[in-house]
């Protein structure tokens, strides 16, 4: 038989384990403190360690989410919460998703020793993809069935709980092609945008994706435009206790560019080179910071954004309706 690593918490919520025989065990163990009471889980003889896999998606304030977590590595591991931060997976286990054979095999070996004892939060965005792949692959996220299972093997976690924010269409590829021309060399909207409508891009395909992969995981969603007025809510779910117990940190987020800054890039991009392109668009996004002054780069219509609009909330809806072992926390 198993034991867990907060014996105490296990018996607070679940009793002593000779509590449970027979069919009385079956129906005990069926409650779970995955929610905001806890993080022990049935796994249908006594408690076993919650692994907790958070895939983004890019801008969606998952930045935000994994600086939180690290400015309180101290009070997760007070709650028996082992929290990686990103330097740490993107050095030595995202390389794994991406098949060049840089990552630390030794780190991993500990990560899935680590699951199989303990309580782990991994928050990764570069699992589900990275910006570049709609121009590179022609979508976001193509591969993300494959990575997610790869992710599930190298951990030797058979259902991870899986948590992954969705963002109205519009403003995410608006937003996606700021964070492309971050790094990467300049192109034209209007040449991002057309890949983006061949790709036919869809939350419910990434989602599908997802649970082909992991199909005995949970899958908890929320709606990025629901994430400030709802953030403790969806982070205590995540965590197992109370987010309000969690270091408070600076707000401020990345911001997309203003519309001047853009213009003023894109007559500027024919003539810089390599890294000056990167490092123009730096000069200009803040000399032209987005607000009051500057208004947001808008550079889709209003008809082309209510479309998008209208696709997400469809999709949300189905989503919810038919995807089984799916979820919205809020």
């Amino acid at each position: 038989m198993l034991t867990c690593r907060a014996p105490e918490k296990a018996r607070f919520f679940y009793g002593d384990a000779p509590l449970f025989p027979g069919a009385g065990a079956s129906r005990r163990l069926k409650r779970t403190c995955a929610g905001a009471t806890g993080l022990m889980v049935n796994t249908g003889s006594w408690l076993m360690p919650r692994t907790v896999l958070h895939l983004g998606a890019h801008k969606t304030a998952t930045t935000y989410i994994q600086k939180k977590f690290a400015q309180s590595r101290g009070i997760l591991k007070r709650h028996d919460v082992h929290f990686y931060k990103l330097e740490q997976l993107r050095k030595s286990f995202t390389p794994l998703v991406y098949g060049n054979k840089k990552e630390n095999v030794a780190f991993i070996a500990q990560m899935a020793e680590m699951a199989a004892s303990g309580n782990v939060l991994i928050s990764e965005e570069n699992i589900l993809g990275m910006a570049g792949e709609l121009v590179k692959k022609g979508n976001f996220y193509p591969d993300v069935a494959s990575r997610v299972a790869l992710v599930i093997e190298k951990l030797n976690v058979e259902a991870p709980v899986i948590y992954i924010c969705l963002r109205e269409y519009s403003g995410f590829v608006v937003s996606m092609y700021c964070e492309y021309l971050r790094h990467q060399n300049f192109i034209k909207f209007e040449t991002y945008m057309d890949t983006f409508r061949q790709s036919g891009f869809s939350w419910v395909q990434v989602i599908r994706d997802v649970r082909a992969s992991a199909p005995k995981s949970e899958i908890h969603l929320w709606d990025f435009a629901k994430f400030r007025r709802c953030e403790q809510e969806i982070l205590s779910h995540m965590i197992g206790f109370d987010a309000a117990l969690l270091n408070s940190q600076d707000e401020s987020v990345r911001e997309s560019f203003s519309n001047i800054a853009m213009d003023a890039y894109e007559a500027l991009a024919p003539v810089l080179e390599g890294k000056e392109h990167r490092k123009m668009l730096q000069h200009l996004s803040a000399a032209f910071p987005r607000g009051e002054q500057y208004p947001a780069f808008k550079p889709l219509s209003d008809q082309e954004t209510e479309f998008f609009q209208k696709k997400y909330a469809d999709d949300l809806a189905f989503i919810s309706r038919e995807m089984e072992g799916v979820s919205f926390i809020v």
